[in-house]
């Protein structure tokens, strides 16, 4: 398991260094379905493997942005902008 633990927390440094540069790109040209889409399965790939893993609480927050992410899908990228428009009041 440490093996499998070590070789997670290299790709998800590596995935979050390129999440980081991928959302400055969405905010520049938020209406880029693919690069969103990239942003969205980066996100997901990280909440699957932290629920494989065992790490609920790391996969609350991945869940917590891919629920975000799911907004901005449906709504075309301008949730991104305005988030306080795309999240629902509850």
């Amino acid at each position: 398991m440490d093996d499998l633990l070590s070789e997670f927390l290299t790709e998800t440094a590596e995935n979050m260094d390129l999440l980081d540069v991928e959302l400055v790109q969405l905010e520049q040209n938020p209406n880029d379905p693919a690069l969103l889409g990239n942003i969205f399965r980066m996100v997901h790939t990280i909440k699957g493997t932290c629920g494989f893993l065992g790490l609920p609480r790391l996969e609350s927050v991945a869940h917590a942005g891919e629920n975000i992410l799911g907004v901005a899908f449906r709504l075309q990228a301008p949730a991104i902008r305005r988030p306080q428009t795309a999240l629902p009041r509850h």
